[in-house]
């Protein structure tokens, strides 16, 4: 380890497609911690080797390694990198500085990771649960939160009120914010369709709902989005209504005109505020976690599937 090299309380590792839950969590856990989140971190690496500053600070500039396993980690070149160092640091200094935290239910805990009581699920778990497990691991460590003086909660808050107030500003002034983020969740969600007609040889209908709203439909289940902002100034309903139904909605041929009598009924209903974070930009809450515009539209694919597994199967 350099002399000149950062000291971190915790290092976060994740795939790319979860680096707005990286960065909520830095941003939950510092002040009083220190937190190193790749990316967000490139004046620590700043004029020196990439790939061995990234190693080092897995490998030995850090009390815990916090793992936010869901693929593609692993896989790709820098989650590589760190795989092999976050293994080599648990070896050496023990397991207990690692937290294997799962993201997604269809990721299976690896083999390599050794006791149950070192991973925490996502799945049935929340930020908060997250945040609380990290501290008391780092209490367990001896790592104890650092006092925050009035003068670093003053700019810190400050930070914060400027940032609020400028995404008050955007959503209220700037025309088209909103909309510009509903219309790239929705570009996100053809993507995500195409590839599960793709890869399971379904037929999926996608495109503007008959009876409003933006459908994606697959095995006789659909699942519907449309906006709950009432005005185009509004900024408290800036939010989505995410809707499963039992059947297929029908999908709204150009040009042609639809008139509904009677409204179907969901089986499941979400709400999916649009949220703004620091460095990332527009994001989407979907049950909990704010995920950018890709991630979004995975999570809202997750919740039809969902229902296509559970529901009765047809003969």
């Amino acid at each position: 380890m350099t002399d000149t090299a950062e000291q971190w309380d915790v290092a976060i590792s994740f795939a790319s497609r979860d680096e707005a839950l990286a960065v909520q969590l830095r941003d939950a856990l510092q002040p009083p911690y220190k937190v190193f989140v790749y990316s967000k971190a490139q004046e620590h690496l700043a004029g020196r080797d990439g790939v061995e500053a990234f190693r080092e600070a897995f490998r030995e500039c850090s009390t815990l390694v916090v793992m936010l396993y869901g693929a593609p980690w692993g896989e790709t070149p820098w989650t590589r990198v760190e795989k092999t160092a976050i293994e080599e640091f648990a070896l050496d200094e023990g397991w207990e500085h690692l937290l294997f935290v799962r993201l997604r239910a269809e990721d299976p805990v690896p083999k390599w990771v050794p006791n149950p009581h070192l991973h925490l699920d996502m799945v049935r778990f929340g930020m908060a649960d997250l945040v609380g497990a990290i501290k008391l691991r780092l209490s367990e460590l001896g790592t104890e939160a650092r006092a925050v003086s009035p003068a670093e909660r003053a700019a810190a808050q400050e930070r914060q009120l400027r940032f609020d107030n400028e995404t008050v500003d955007m959503l209220r002034n700037r025309q088209g914010a909103f909309e510009g983020a509903v219309h790239e969740l929705l570009e996100a969600l053809k993507v995500e369709a195409a590839a599960v007609a793709e890869s399971a040889g379904w037929h999926v209908g996608v495109g503007p709902a008959a009876v409003g709203g933006f459908a994606v439909t697959a095995r006789d289940r659909s699942v519907r989005v449309r906006s709950r902002r009432r005005y185009i100034n509004s900024v408290d309903d800036c939010e989505l209504e995410v809707a499963v139904y039992d059947g297929a909605l029908t999908i709204a041929a150009p040009g042609q005109a639809y008139w509904t009598i009677d409204e179907p009924a969901p089986t499941s209903t979400d709400i999916v505020p649009l949220r703004r974070i620091p460095e990332l930009g527009w994001c989407w809450e979907v049950r909990g976690r704010a995920l950018p515009h890709p991630a979004a539209a995975a999570a809202i694919l997750q919740i039809l599937l969902d229902r296509i597994e559970v529901a009765p199967r047809q003969r």
